[in-house]
């Protein structure tokens, strides 16, 4: 639903901190601002591959010239050529290292380039260039989330999620579904207000969550580890055996050198003790780095959520909720930071036999003497037997830091919604200019609404087409938005707190057996049933959401039933709004004094070549005054011959 007027308020004023970044909401046109981002970051990246490109020739030349010079020394015993190819050789691994550090650069460039192309389809509501996180809906909300457009392709969980992590994900997901009460609503809304100009933050938090994800199930792996049982605590033999054999070997160099051990002798023992070193690595290493991969692959994840955590930590004192959420990181278990910085030395360690000349020059000599790998899951699991009952709740303080992020995200791109006002006092949801969130600017049209009080429904008539599955929608969303502790697509909104109850789409089931007309029985009975229930509850009022119901009887019977199904959400203090062509509804007793009717219209233009028939979307006062199912009857060619 679209208000023209609506265009652009300032969010709220940035913080010292941020005076260098302009937030989109400052712009004349958020649009054009994240074209410009999108087009800077595209240069950068073709700037960028340019040089990646010239580091791969580089880095082929450097190496064949040293590997040339290499085995001319090797062929001609020229001690020069070896001097010359080793120094060529270090060059070799600079240039690899420099190489590898354009590639992550190249890589941050394209990705912010993508999130500020992201950012301009969820402007222009382009749902086929918006990232859709995969989420699992649980089967008790399906109905709801299916009638609101809730989850699933051109969703509100589409437009709004900006989390990366499975955490964040369901914990988004969780704040749609499970309305929060008034006070942690307010909570939320303060810490939305203080992220929504952090632009260049919440772009970084999504692109170290997107480099995060590229590793796969990584969070999802990491946790595992973090609450699995410890594999070598638990073999005290292999332990002790891992320790007991290196101190060995150490033990006959030492004599060797002191010469109170014959060499023969004692080379011979070191060898064996090579071979048993090598004989165990061949049992148990694989074992070993599947767990050094639970925890982190070559993408260096951890390091990643240090990134994450710090841009949290980072944040100035500020709102409860915000300050809650980072007293969770750096409290609990001695905080995350340093616990997660540690971890990375500890990785930092496990790794070197990913690089091949480590591998062949420092690894395989480590691991045959020492056991290498073991010592270092020794000190991994000593790390896990310390921190990894913490890991959960700080990938949960983590979930709720992206989840607000996509809230201020939301925010920032829409100044012209307002944070809504959930009050337990309010008796009825108030709405000026409310729109579906979910339109385009361009495509949306907005209503003043209001639904209740207690003891009243809102009845919405009109035509085919006019808007009316829309308001309901619109009522239903901006409902779920307002809860989330979100911004909602209104110029203002007042609300209690409700829980949402809704029959729009209802289908039949044939392999269950169930007609169309039953299953929208059993979803009413439901809801009339949720309502007896919450009116024994002064904390929470039902809003119910029913369109064109019972459609699967005749017109007469379908009344009386009509009649009886608001008669029992009346009588347990529902409100909610009904969409119908039971223009007599509005008069039926008991429902007359109790109905609050309002309709769209159409308009039908007459021309020589055709008939067209458009719609203003503009709600009105009172009882809908045409019908056009002959009008359209006509247009199509089946009227009257």
């Amino acid at each position: 639903m679209h208000e023209p007027e609506m265009r652009r308020q300032p969010v709220a004023d940035a913080s010292p901190a941020d005076e260098a970044e302009v937030p989109p909401s400052e712009l004349p046109d958020v649009a054009a601002y994240y074209r410009q981002r999108a087009a800077r970051f595209a240069e950068e990246a073709k700037r960028l591959a340019r040089i990646d490109r010239l580091l791969g020739f580089v880095r082929l030349a450097v190496f064949l010239v040293a590997a040339g010079l290499l085995l001319l020394g090797a062929v001609s015993g020229a001690s020069g050529c070896y001097v010359v190819g080793g120094a060529v050789a270090m060059g070799f691994v600079a240039v690899v290292s420099w190489h590898d550090a354009v590639c992550r650069e190249l890589e941050v460039a394209r990705a912010k380039r993508a999130i500020n192309v992201e950012s301009l389809a969820r402007l222009e509501r382009r749902w086929d260039d918006i990232p859709l996180p995969a989420v699992e809906v649980p089967a008790a909300h399906g109905a709801l989330s299916n009638d609101l457009d809730l989850f699933g392709h051109a969703s509100l969980f589409q437009l709004l999620c900006c989390a990366s992590t499975p955490v964040g994900v369901r914990v988004l997901r969780d704040w749609l579904l499970h309305p929060a009460p008034p006070d942690e609503v307010r909570a939320r809304q303060l810490a939305v207000e203080e992220l929504a100009p952090r632009v260049d933050m919440r772009e970084q938090l999504l692109l170290e969550g997107r480099l995060l994800a590229g590793g796969g199930d990584a969070v999802q792996r990491f946790l595992d580890w973090a609450e699995s049982p410890t594999w070598l605590a638990r073999r005290p033999w292999l332990t002790w055996t891992c320790r007991l054999l290196p101190a060995a070997a150490a033990l006959l160099a030492l004599l060797i050198v002191a010469r109170l051990l014959p060499i023969d002798i004692g080379a011979g023992a070191v060898l064996a003790i090579c071979v048993l070193n090598f004989l165990i690595s061949v049992c148990f290493t694989g074992r070993v780095h599947d767990i050094f991969n639970c925890v982190t692959r070559r993408r260096g994840e951890p390091q990643r959520y240090v990134r994450m955590f710090e841009l949290l930590a980072g944040l100035p004192a500020g709102t409860s909720k915000l300050a809650a959420i980072q007293h969770e990181i750096t409290e609990l278990g001695g905080g995350v930071l340093p616990s997660l910085r540690q971890l990375n030395r500890i990785l930092g360690l496990a790794n070197i036999s990913h690089s091949p000349l480590f591998y062949i020059v420092v690894y395989l000599p480590l691991q045959l003497l020492t056991l290498y790998d073991f010592h270092i899951l020794g000190l991994l699991e000593r790390w896990q037997q310390r921190h990894g009952q913490h890991v959960r709740q700080w990938l949960e303080a983590l979930g709720q830091f992206e989840s607000l992020a996509s809230l201020a995200m939301l925010r920032a791109d829409h100044p012209g919604w307002v944070l809504p006002d959930v009050d337990a006092a309010a008796d009825s949801l108030r709405a000026e200019k409310l729109g579906h969130p979910l339109l385009s600017d361009t495509g949306r049209v907005a209503n003043d609404v209001q639904v209740g009080p207690l003891g009243t429904f809102l009845l919405v008539t009109g035509s085919n087409m006019s808007g009316k599955s829309t308001l309901l929608r619109s009522i239903g969303v901006n409902a779920v938005l307002a809860q989330a502790g979100g911004p909602v697509c209104a110029r203002r909104l007042t609300m209690p707190p409700v829980e949402l109850a809704t029959s729009m789409r209802i289908h039949d089931s044939l392999e269950d057996g169930v007609s169309f007309f039953m299953a929208e029985l059993k979803r009413l009975k439901q809801i009339v049933d949720r309502a007896r229930q919450l009116d024994q509850c002064p904390d929470r009022t039902l809003l119910y959401l029913l369109d064109e119901i019972l459609q699967g009887t005749n017109s007469t019977e379908r009344h009386i039933a009509v009649v009886r199904v608001l008669s029992h959400l009346l009588e347990h203090r529902a409100i909610g709004a009904v969409s119908t062509h039971d223009l007599a509804l509005a008069s039926s007793q008991p429902l007359a004094s109790c109905c609050q009717a309002v309709h769209f219209r159409e308009t039908l233009h007459d021309g020589p070549a055709e008939q067209r028939m458009t719609f203003d979307y503009l709600l009105r006062p009172g009882v809908a005054t045409t019908t056009n199912a002959l009008k359209l009857l006509n247009i199509v060619g089946l009227g009257e011959k």
